[in-house]
């Protein structure tokens, strides 16, 4: 009987990799966020609200309160979660959560670019860095994550040192039909950027953990873990030996611990 509610990152990808990664995790409810609507006004506050309904719904199957865990920009929801259905959480367990996915882009692209300076199209990466930072906005943080494209492995940097086959797994999922939706991950994005407000102490009070990546290349867990304890003030800091998604690269068991 599933009794932890998934919700992975993105926007726009696939809980597939994870999926797949697990397949004999029957306690894990693997939810796949929809897409965005075409032309829906706010896909982000649409998939808030999508993801609440569908919580609602697992926990009256349930029959208990569950688990919450999410990974990268999923955190976002299960915030969103653990503030309008308080009573249905058992637990929230916060993955390399990201809280401004924007600034943690392009705290990718400058990594990507110290790695691979010599790269003929990293000049292209270098000016596309300059406009965002002379005249920040979604067009050129657009163009910043459009010239990053063309740096060789960028997938393969969310990942530690000793994160094994994980990198190849992620990338062969992705590139498969439906593995990723860049008309959603753009629309949801921009919408979140719009429309985020900060969302303040949550109402649940019940147990938090949050796990950072020793070696995440987006996240400063340093900056970033004030911000998520200011929401869950009795939250449980924790520093594991991965990158971005300490799900894929350690396991189901280290993450709830």
């Amino acid at each position: 009987m599933t009794s932890i509610f998934y919700l992975h990152g993105g926007p726009g990808m696939s809980v597939a990799v994870e999926r797949t990664r697990y397949p004999q995790a029957q306690q894990v409810q693997w939810w796949q966020q929809p897409p965005a609507g075409p032309c829906a006004p706010h896909p982000y506050l649409d998939l808030l609200e999508a993801a609440l309904v569908e919580f609602r719904r697992s926990v009256k199957a349930h029959g208990a309160p569950m688990t919450l865990m999410a990974s990268s920009f999923g955190a976002h929801l299960a915030t969103h979660l653990a503030q309008h259905a308080p009573e249905s959480v058992e637990r929230v367990v916060l993955l390399a959560p990201t809280y401004n996915p924007e600034q943690a882009a392009l705290r990718l692209a400058r990594r990507a670019l110290a790695l691979h300076a010599g790269h003929a199209d990293a000049d292209k990466v270098t000016a596309a860095l300059a406009a965002y930072d002379a005249a920040p906005g979604r067009a050129r943080f657009w163009e910043v994550f459009g010239a990053l494209q063309l740096l060789p492995d960028v997938p393969a940097l969310y990942f530690g040192p000793q994160a094994g086959d994980a990198p190849r797994h992620f990338v062969e999922v992705l590139q498969q039909p439906g593995g990723f939706d860049g008309v959603s991950a753009v629309a949801i994005s921009d919408d979140f950027a719009a429309t985020f407000r900060a969302p303040g102490r949550s109402a649940f009070n019940g147990p938090v953990s949050v796990l950072f990546g020793r070696h995440d290349p987006m996240i400063d867990a340093e900056h970033d873990g004030p911000i998520w304890r200011a929401i869950f003030p009795q939250a449980s800091l924790r520093m594991v030996d991965s990158g971005h998604f300490p799900l894929l690269e350690t396991s189901l068991e280290a993450c709830l611990a």
